[in-house]
């Protein structure tokens, strides 16, 4: 490789601190003009990281900290460069040296501690964690009804952290937010709800309403003037196949092309196709309750038989899962891959390996009866307690007590006296915090408290996407030419808002810029310029490409079409967990996506894996364009606020410290950065 190669690996980077580390201490004499050159390029590496450029911020924080290795601030920022460019053993080797010196604040020593939990495997060991209340909605508060009798509470599913709760008793389905706070009441048009018992969205803006007094499914629009509106309905009173006499649990099928629906009155589960077609019944029931599908598996609550059912997508039955040790079954769900039910008042777990049987949280002594238990887009799970008019959101005890992490990712003084911050929030456990606002938000100076930003932006709200695709180039023209039509999937399911980057991965990978307008023939010919090449970089090809999309704040997702497995010096350069991580903590999903089924690469598995993402299979029925699909639903907890500081600028060169303090319900968290304004 050419000396002139930019090289960093955990190896040097560790070697680099240790030297710089081991010093002498000179005197202030000797060190003054080095120091004013190492403030001007810490100066130039805290605007270069937070315009996303990790690898000049990096670059800019050794220069710096070669020139003045006593700076704690200095080496704080170069810790964050290395944590911004995938290197957390060398981030957290220089943090972790400040604390000691009790030059770390407390901001700081908690991102160290989390990031020491995270390296030595501690928050991958399985963790008996117990579900305990973290707020309850209430039907009726302070003389408003919000509603009467929940039987379910599911999340929106549009990223806006809302849920969505079918008001038994009160006919209509209301909307509630992150806080807490009612947003909206659909009542379906003039003619209303007649018991609505269950909500399903359906991923393409709609949403199903079972209704169990008028024996039918209603089907609303959650856009533009029919919002909430009634657009049509599915089924009629009778026994006949297409009828309905009861209907409440509703459940998607796992392409999200099929409903099943639970039918009381007549003792079975109907499939229906989302355009409304009747397709088959399964049957055998005494009181058929909640559904719930995985795989090629679809499970069903028998509340008067105290059972659960297991079923093919066919209608066949495969047998029982569960025939003991349930009273009153009703809501399924499912969990990180087990069985939820809601049964009386406790919510019990079924490992669908092995069947065995637990109780996962409980409402405790009283007259509950728990009708449906879903997680929410936040990490909670939304429990209806039906007899108690009430939502209750319980979580993880781990999270509560760890409260939250808030990261900033970005902070511009460009237009002092604003000061503009890009902040990411999610719960202990890395799941996202969607739906906040401007209340969920304190701005500090130092202990100063400045009172609530406003909301600029908010990823709640804007579902655009930036993508990055990357072809393998190592086979074939033939080959290669094959996996174009899974980039072409991906362009022509983008919005006029998302941005789509093309990188070929070969011995040299480069980043092409394509218009989703453009499509298949601009693709063609980035191919026909570049196939050949081998063997893959993969490592320099997939940096290349998050690294392109790093600055911006929307949803950001690396998808690699891969023609061959890596070879073995496929990550030699930068290296695998490096890579991973710079995807992680740059927050880009990364998806290999591949042209063969059941060839997958563990290492590029074990990216996505880290990033968020999943592998795929190139020709599978859905195509490419399903990865949009799972990339626009995904909450990210993103927002940007904006404040008036009272520093001054200092022309451009003085340090503008920033601290954000984030509040959701009983949870909280804080992070600390920095800018400076334009130099004058």
């Amino acid at each position: 490789m050419s000396s002139l190669t930019v090289k960093y690996s955990r190896i040097a980077a560790l070697l680099f601190i240790s030297s710089i580390l081991m010093v002498n201490q000179i005197t202030a004499q000797e060190i003054s003009l080095e120091a004013v050159q190492a403030l001007e390029e810490w100066r130039w590496g805290v605007i270069s990281y937070n315009d996303g450029l990790s690898g000049k911020a990096l670059l800019a924080m050794e220069r710096a900290v070669t020139l003045n290795p006593t700076d704690s601030r200095i080496r704080e920022w170069l810790g964050r460069a290395y944590w911004r460019s995938g290197m957390e053993d060398a981030a957290l080797e220089i943090w972790d040296r400040l604390a000691d010196e009790g030059l770390a604040s407390n901001a700081l020593q908690n991102r160290a501690e989390q990031l020491r939990r995270r390296l030595s495997g501690e928050e991958e060991i399985p963790v008996d964690d117990e579900w305990i209340p973290l707020v309850a909605f209430h039907g009726y508060e302070d003389n408003i009804r919000y509603f009467e009798r929940p039987s379910s509470a599911r999340s929106s599913g549009d990223g806006s952290g809302s849920l969505l709760v079918a008001s038994y008793a009160g006919g209509e389905v209301v909307r509630i937010d992150a806080n807490g706070t009612l947003e909206e009441r659909y009542e379906g048009g003039l003619e209303g709800f007649d018991r609505p018992f269950d909500i399903l969205p359906t991923g393409d803006g709609r949403l199903l309403v079972s209704e169990f007094q008028a024996d039918r499914i209603s089907v609303l629009s959650l856009f533009g003037y029919n919002r909430g509106y009634r657009i049509e309905t599915w089924g009629k009173t009778g026994r006949n196949d297409g009828e309905f006499l009861g209907p409440q649990y509703m459940a998607l099928s796992p392409g999200r092309d099929f409903v099943y629906i639970s039918d009381w009155g007549n003792r079975r589960v109907s499939k229906w196709s989302l355009d409304g077609r009747y397709i088959l019944s399964l049957s055998g029931f005494e009181g058929p309750a909640g559904i719930v599908c995985d795989g090629e598996r679809v499970y069903v609550a028998d509340s008067l038989k105290g059972s659960i059912d297991v079923f093919d997508p066919s209608g066949n039955y495969l047998g029982p899962l569960i025939e003991e040790g349930l009273s009153n079954p009703e809501g399924l769900s499912l969990l990180d891959g087990d069985l939820l039910i809601s049964d009386g008042n406790e919510i019990k777990r079924v490992n669908l390996l092995s069947g065995e049987l637990s109780v996962e949280a409980s409402l405790g002594a009283g007259e509950h009866r728990i009708t449906s238990a879903f997680i929410d887009e936040n990490g909670n799970l939304a429990v209806s307690d039906f007899n108690a008019n009430r939502i209750v959101l319980l979580t993880p005890l781990s999270t509560l007590y760890g409260g939250l992490d808030v990261t900033l990712d970005r902070v511009r003084g460009d237009a002092y006296p604003d000061i503009v911050v890009d902040v990411t929030v999610r719960d202990r456990r890395g799941h996202p915090i969607s739906g906040l606002d401007a209340s969920n938000f304190r701005v500090f100076d130092g202990e100063l408290s400045l009172g609530q930003p406003e909301i600029d932006w908010s990823s709640s709200e804007d579902n655009s996407i930036s993508i990055v695709a990357v072809t393998d180039l190592s086979g074939s023209t033939a080959e290669v030419e094959s996996l174009v039509q899974g980039i072409n999937d991906l362009s022509t399911v983008l919005n006029s808002a998302d941005t789509l980057s093309l990188v070929g991965a070969g011995v040299k990978s480069s980043v092409h810029d394509v218009s989703p307008e453009k499509g298949l023939d601009e693709l063609k010919q980035l191919m026909e310029e570049s196939i050949g090449d081998r063997p893959v970089q993969w490592d320099t090809a997939l940096r290349l490409a998050a690294t392109r999309i790093a600055p911006d704040r929307n949803r950001k997702a690396v998808v690699a079409f891969v023609n061959r497995l890596p070879s073995s010096t496929a990550f030699d350069r930068y290296g695998l967990v490096e890579t991973a991580r710079l995807m992680a903590n740059n927050g880009v999903v990364f998806y290999p996506v591949y042209s063969e089924p059941g060839v997958n690469s563990r290492e590029l598995d074990y990216i996505a894996a880290q990033s968020g993402g999943e592998p795929s299979y190139m020709f599978r029925p859905e195509g490419s364009a399903a990865i949009v699909r799972d990339i626009r639903s995904k909450g990210i907890g993103r927002y940007t606020v904006v404040w008036n500081t009272p520093r001054t600028s200092g022309y451009g060169r003085t340090y503008l410290p920033v601290s954000l303090e984030v509040i959701y319900i009983n949870k909280s968290g804080r992070d600390e950065s920095g800018t400076f304004a334009p130099l004058q």
